[in-house]
């Protein structure tokens, strides 16, 4: 094999081994509570490998921690930092979610720290439970 081939294919290997950790690294870096960050965060997953949907259409329910954000009880929303996500091929973000049930935000502040699942049903990331954690 000759220098400059081994040369393109060890920097090949390099970029595609690299490329996740720094995709990772950037999905954190917009916020996901803005048109903006939405915006980037779509255009970031482009090209990304989707998970697989339940037969219902919906993809599984996943359970993590998370820090209140902002509550809005009449929309049945909340929005929620949370660390990484990977069986919803999320990294560490701030992100709007839709609750399932309008109640489970009864109670709840911005700044308190939560248990909660979501998952993805119809195209939009819901919460299904949500414990305020002392």
């Amino acid at each position: 094999m000759n220098k400059p081939l081994k040369t393109c294919s060890l920097l090949a290997l390099v970029a595609a081994l690299c490329t996740p950790a720094l995709a990772t690294q950037s999905h954190a870096d917009h916020d996901h509570a803005t048109p903006e960050g939405m915006a980037q965060h779509m255009q970031m997953m482009q090209g990304m490998p989707a998970s697989a949907p339940t037969a219902s259409g919906a993809q599984g329910e996943h359970q993590t921690f998370g820090v209140v954000r902002k509550i809005d009880a009449a929309n049945g929303k909340i929005t929620l930092r949370h660390g990484p996500i990977p069986a919803l091929g999320m990294g560490a973000m701030t992100m709007n979610y839709r609750v399932r049930d309008k109640a489970l935000l009864d109670g709840l502040k911005a700044g308190d720290t939560v248990e909660f699942s979501a998952q993805q049903i119809d195209g939009a990331y819901t919460v299904l439970t949500l414990k305020r954690k002392p």
